[in-house]
């Protein structure tokens, strides 16, 4: 099993950040966490979505939330996508 953190996030928008994940066909579950050093505005929380590509275009899949008062959940990607579309 390799475990593989990325910090290198790309801002796409005033309140958006992508991750480009590799090997998408072997991973299973990403963790998000918060690191304490930009806590979220009173009351505020963002959203985790996972993009993947399908023949009608690419779609978007809610994975769930973050908030300071909720610092890091696990998503299971397994179930979330095809993974027939997936590069």
């Amino acid at each position: 099993m390799l475990l593989q953190v990325q910090t290198d996030a790309q801002q796409i928008g005033p309140t958006q950040f992508v991750f480009n994940l590799t090997d998408v066909e072997s991973i299973r579950h990403v963790v998000v966490f918060l690191t304490g050093v930009t806590p979220f505005p009173d009351g505020m929380g963002g959203g985790v979505y996972y993009c993947y590509p399908t023949p009608e275009g690419p779609t978007s899949q809610l994975l769930g939330f973050i908030a300071n008062s909720k610092p890091s959940t696990i998503f299971k990607l397994a179930k979330v996508c095809d993974r027939k579309y997936v590069a």
